[in-house]
């Protein structure tokens, strides 16, 4: 069983992965993991900041696909946030610069002095915490949130369009941060509705030519005839 907790700092709200919802879930989930000591499981030496784990593993933990743990996996040892080593049927998984997020402190300990030293400064201070945390948390819902493909396909089938489309449309978009150009996008629905329109756009012009074409043909045979 699990026991325990983490330190999660406010700089976090400022880390570049803070709005990739899945990447996010994904190094949070990591910190949860990582050994806080070192130890050996089944003759492996798992130092503090590790785990042992697999992408099938990730992936029922989590909740996410395969494909969303590779791609977030992916940027996450882009950034230098973890390192993976693959062994024999697991990977290790690192937390680079986990003494930087968490310290070696007893929580039982730490708690109990927090305890005997609170006053009535600490409380006032706590309230002030809260009032903050509460604040961060309407800006956080008015943070952009990536659609994930499932929800993608469900749009793009109700209006009209296909799941192809909607594949192409998810990835796109996926290997761009989800930006539009220079600036990042606010609402994918909109996107997707102008994705839909062009692909529209563009069959029916299609369709167009052929027909032309089919036109030019049948006229250059009666000629002939």
């Amino acid at each position: 069983m699990s026991t325990g907790w983490i330190k999660l700092h406010r700089q976090l709200l400022e880390w570049e992965w803070y709005d990739d919802t899945n990447t996010k879930c994904l190094f949070l989930h990591c910190l949860l993991r990582a050994n806080h000591s070192d130890t050996e499981w089944r003759g492996h030496n798992i130092k503090r900041g590790q785990f042992l784990t697999s992408v099938d593993t990730l992936t029922r933990e989590t909740g996410l696909s395969v494909s969303q743990i590779r791609t977030s996996l992916k940027k996450l040892i882009s950034t230098n946030e973890i390192a993976s080593k693959s062994q024999a049927r697991s990977t290790v998984i690192t937390v680079l610069g986990y003494d930087s997020h968490q310290d070696n402190d007893k929580p039982v300990d730490k708690l109990m002095t927090m305890k005997s030293q609170a006053d009535d400064n600490e409380i006032a201070t706590d309230k002030n915490v809260i009032i903050k945390e509460c604040k961060n948390d309407k800006k956080i819902t008015r943070r952009f949130t990536p659609p994930t493909d499932i929800e993608t396909v469900a749009y793009f089938v109700e209006k009209g369009s296909t799941n192809i489309e909607a594949e192409k449309f998810w990835l796109f978009y996926d290997s761009k941060n989800w930006f539009v150009g220079k600036t990042k996008m606010k609402k994918w629905q909109s996107a997707a509705s102008g994705w839909i329109t062009r692909n529209k756009t563009d069959v029916k012009n299609k369709d167009i030519l052929q027909i032309s074409a089919e036109a030019n043909w049948e006229e250059g045979i009666n000629e002939i005839f």
